[in-house]
């Protein structure tokens, strides 16, 4: 057995004080741990191995063969599975299918995290443990640096991110190097960490070791420091953006007055309105554009993958699917007696049957309520989408252009298609919910009334 008496050192002590650390596993819980047969997890599940007995946890490890590498990637899950066997823990593998090609890196660590997840269901782990080291977050905060990440981004590895846990990363590759050079622990080296055609690995082999011996020689205990206290501060900004966040958004409606929030609340307010479960994450460009929106008046759309976009609907920010509005027209014939349904579901439209005026009946109560004269209601009524040219006669105002009611009624513009009209050839009788006109208006002689009803549908 591999798990002979030996000098605590600097790794045994770093992956200790991981284990006691907040959201680290509890007592009695089975970790998955991902070993690919390196030195990073080679030394993880050995550490491990060593720590779980005393802290009643149970450990699995996991081999994920990624078809990239030949036969090169089943030896090395042989290699896993008698490491395992030594170290007294039990062993599960998968195979992944990734092609080769443009972005592989992200497609292979996607797969991999599938099979872990599915791997660790299978075994009934509660955490997956990866191998992750100080080094490794360094290489992470410079990638992102140099692709324009901002505070949230540049905080870099999370060492506890919902199952997933990473105890190494206040460990460097020097302290893993020397566990496994004490315990005299074989590992495999991946011959695809020398392929400077990959953004990782140049960083790792040339940027990384330049500016250490040019500038900072402890640079990646710096980058690891600054990601974490940049980890600390965008948490505490992430709490209080939900706070502000809770009194501007709505659902769908975020209020244009985000945009007088101090920007570092802004910009993490917008963020979190526009993420989805299961959708691209907007870019800081989305971000910026959006709020750009926020702080003009008048009509913007910014378009969001999806398809979706944001518009700006009067006071709000309002997420709508698609690149563009699909208005449909609709019409149908009316009487009274009648009630029309919006094809869309959004409202209903009646008109009852004739009856008498009621003693002191001169207008509807609002403008979701119309009277008209029975005997002087045009006949082939019909409900309708509003249409180029549209106007109504107002009593006491003259003739309005319909779409001038709808702007003044602050109608958003991908609503008013959804208006619903009544009408009987030209004649604009009733914008529904928003404008009665004066044809067959109670008058002096009216003794029948037609009462017209609109109603929202929620």
């Amino acid at each position: 057995m591999v798990r002979r008496q030996q000098p605590v050192g600097a790794f045994e002590r770093k992956l200790a004080a991981a284990l006691g650390m907040a959201g680290a596993p509890r007592a009695g819980e089975h970790l998955l741990v991902a070993v690919s047969g390196g030195p990073d997890s080679t030394a993880l599940l050995a550490g491990l191995a060593a720590l779980a007995p005393a802290r009643t946890l149970r450990v699995t490890a996991a081999h994920v063969d990624h078809g990239l590498r030949g036969r090169e990637g089943a030896v090395e899950c042989a290699r896993v599975a008698d490491l395992a066997r030594q170290l007294g823990v039990g062993f599960v593998s998968r195979a992944v299918v990734v092609a080769a090609g443009p972005g592989v890196e992200a497609r292979a660590r996607r797969a991999r995290y599938a099979a872990l997840g599915d791997m660790a269901t299978e075994v009934g782990a509660t955490r997956i443990v990866t191998g992750h080291t100080q080094d490794d977050q360094a290489e992470t905060v410079m990638l992102r640096l140099l692709r324009g990440a901002g505070r949230r981004g540049l905080g870099g590895i999370r060492p506890v991110r919902g199952a997933l846990f990473r105890p190494l990363l206040g460990v460097t590759r020097a302290d893993v190097r020397r566990f496994l050079a004490e315990r005299g622990l074989p590992f495999a080296v991946d011959r695809t960490n020398a392929d400077l055609a990959l953004a990782r690995n140049r960083v790792r082999r040339l940027v990384l070791p330049f500016l250490a011996a040019e500038f900072n020689p402890r640079l990646t205990a710096s980058l690891a420091a600054l990601a974490a206290r940049l980890r600390d501060e965008e948490d505490f900004l992430a709490a209080a953006a939900a706070a502000r966040g809770a009194s501007v958004a709505d659902g769908d409606r975020l209020r244009a007055t985000v945009a007088e929030e101090p920007p570092a609340l802004a910009r993490r307010i917008v963020r979190a309105w526009l993420e989805r479960p299961g959708a691209k994450s907007p870019t800081a460009s989305h971000v910026e554009r959006v709020l750009g929106l926020a702080t003009r008046e008048g009509r913007g759309t910014v378009a969001m993958a999806g398809p979706a976009r944001v518009v700006r609907e009067g006071e709000y920010l309002v997420r709508r699917p698609g690149r563009a509005a699909e208005p449909q027209a609709f019409a149908a014939p009316i009487a009274p007696g009648d009630t029309i349904v919006d094809p869309a579901g959004r409202w209903r439209l009646s008109l009852s049957a004739a009856r008498a005026r009621r003693p002191g009946e001169e207008r509807a109560a609002d403008a979701r309520h119309a009277l008209f004269d029975a005997d002087a209601l045009p006949g082939s009524l019909v409900v309708r989408s509003p249409a180029p040219g549209d106007r109504l006669r107002i009593t006491g105002v003259g003739t309005r252009k319909l779409h001038d009611v709808l702007i003044d009624a602050k109608v958003p513009r991908e609503a008013r298609a959804a208006t619903a009209v009544l009408a009987a050839g030209g004649e604009v009788l009733w914008a529904a919910g928003l404008a009665r006109g004066a044809c067959a208006a109670l008058g002096a002689r009216t003794t029948r009334v037609v009462e017209g009803v609109f109603e929202a549908v929620e």
